[in-house]
């Protein structure tokens, strides 16, 4: 006779079901712990670290070697050089404000050009020339002022304007583009003022728009960065360079400024006033370590020659009457001299050379910062006068894509060299590769 069959109370079967859910509920979760667990690992040992940068920082300026150059001061009055995108001016003294002549023209032109501007190669609008305008002509004659005849009625272009007030200096249309711009010479004499201030042209000042009264005063290094300001407009830098001009009720005529033309020289005006004397700005191009550079020079009060070097100090320099009466016959030489020594004054200087060390980068992980060397991948070179200083500055790397935190190239910044407008940025690299941590320490250090 068999055992009777033993009969399981529900509630033992579903407790025996609970522990075997329990039981593989807590395996999958240690499962998932230790699958979580290797895939955070296995992240963190590949998870790329962050590569050593330069910081952002400037460094020591580095200095223009050479001696400084001693330049052809002319015996009187005052004079000044400058190149504008080396930031490199000098001037021959102690400067105080002197009549300046027609060279308060250039300041007319740039304000002029600065409230209606005039595309290169462009006219300008039309300007109908008053019964006040051609008044001018006649009141400008009897004062033995430079001009050029107007007519009622007649239209100039403003391009034909400008030529006629840079190129042949006439007082009369000085005055008429004054009136038409400003309403009253008064009003526009204010702008003139205004400008010349925002240029850093602190010592000069304006009573007029031609140049005629000789309380229209400036110095030597101020006309300079009036010049460079008016050279730095397209149109204005046009019009000064013309050799030559053709103008109604005129015909073609010279640029009084005869040296414009020749020898490099594009601009830019002249001046002379039995105050004033002889005054002259010129621009000229010179190629200079192969590049074209801008070298601006001028001469203020010259109202006898400047002494010959090479004649012994006891002989008397002669001029002409000629000369006497009008300066410019020698002023125009002094000032040319003083672009050509400029000139000759300028290096090309080494900034970088490839392979130079020029910094040190650094990366911090976790704690443990390393440093390596930062080199220059190429070598530049800046132009500069002797005794200039060179900025210096190290940047961070820019990241090619947003959100990108890494360069796999090995870039770790850059060095910018600024002197004057030039600027020489070289990238730098690592010199060797940072030695990265162990897995182990990947693993145990959040970074």
């Amino acid at each position: 006779m068999s055992a009777p069959a033993v009969v399981e109370r529900p509630q033992h079967a579903r407790r025996r079901r609970n522990r075997r859910r329990i039981k593989w509920a807590l395996v999958s979760l240690l499962v998932v712990v230790l699958v979580a667990g290797v895939l955070v690992g296995v992240e963190r040992i590949n998870r790329p670290l962050a590569l050593p940068t330069v910081p952002a920082a400037r460094g020591d300026a580095l200095v223009v070697p050479g001696t400084a150059p001693a330049l052809p001061w002319p015996a009187g009055g005052q004079a000044a050089v400058s190149i504008p995108s080396l930031g490199y001016a000098r001037q021959s003294g102690p400067e105080t404000p002197v009549p300046i002549a027609s060279l308060t023209k250039m300041t007319t032109a740039l304000v002029i050009l600065r409230d209606h501007p005039v595309a290169p190669h462009a006219s300008g609008p039309s300007i109908t020339i008053t019964a006040d305008d051609a008044a001018q002509f006649d009141v400008d004659l009897a004062n033995n002022e430079t001009n050029i005849p107007l007519q009622t009625g007649e239209t100039l272009t403003e391009l034909q304007m400008l030529e006629a007030l840079l190129n042949q200096s006439a007082n009369d249309v000085a005055y008429s583009l004054a009136v038409w711009d400003a309403g009253s010479e008064a009003a526009f004499v204010a702008k003139m003022n205004a400008e010349a201030a925002s240029l850093g042209a602190t010592q000069t000042h304006y009573v007029d728009a031609s140049g005629f009264d000789p309380q229209s005063v400036s110095t030597a290094s101020d006309v300079l960065r009036i010049a460079a300001a008016g050279m730095s407009i397209p149109t204005f830098a046009e019009v000064a360079a013309m050799p030559t001009v053709t103008l109604p009720l005129v015909g073609t005529a010279n640029n009084i400024v005869t040296e414009i033309g020749s020898d490099g020289v594009v601009g830019v005006k002249s001046g002379y006033t039995s105050q004033a004397f002889g005054c002259m700005v010129l621009a000229a191009y010179r190629m200079i370590g192969g590049r074209s550079v801008l070298v601006l020079a001028s001469a203020l009060g010259q109202h006898v020659p400047t002494p010959d070097p090479t004649l012994a100090a006891t002989t008397t320099p002669t001029y002409s009457a000629l000369e006497a009466q009008y300066p410019l016959r020698y002023t125009g030489p002094i000032v040319e001299n003083l672009l050509d020594a400029s000139k000759a004054a300028v290096t090309t200087m080494v900034v970088a050379r490839r392979g130079a060390v020029l910094g040190t980068a650094s990366v911090d992980w976790a704690g443990d910062r390393r440093r390596v060397a930062a080199v220059a991948t190429d070598g530049a070179t800046l132009l500069g006068v002797p005794g200039q200083r060179v900025a210096v500055r190290t940047e961070p790397p820019t990241s090619r894509t947003a959100g990108e935190t890494t360069l796999s190239d090995g870039r770790v910044g850059s060095a910018v060299f600024t002197l004057g407008a030039q600027t020489a940025t070289v990238l730098l690299t690592q010199l060797h590769a940072v030695k990265t941590p162990s897995w182990w320490w990947k693993l145990s250090h959040n970074w």
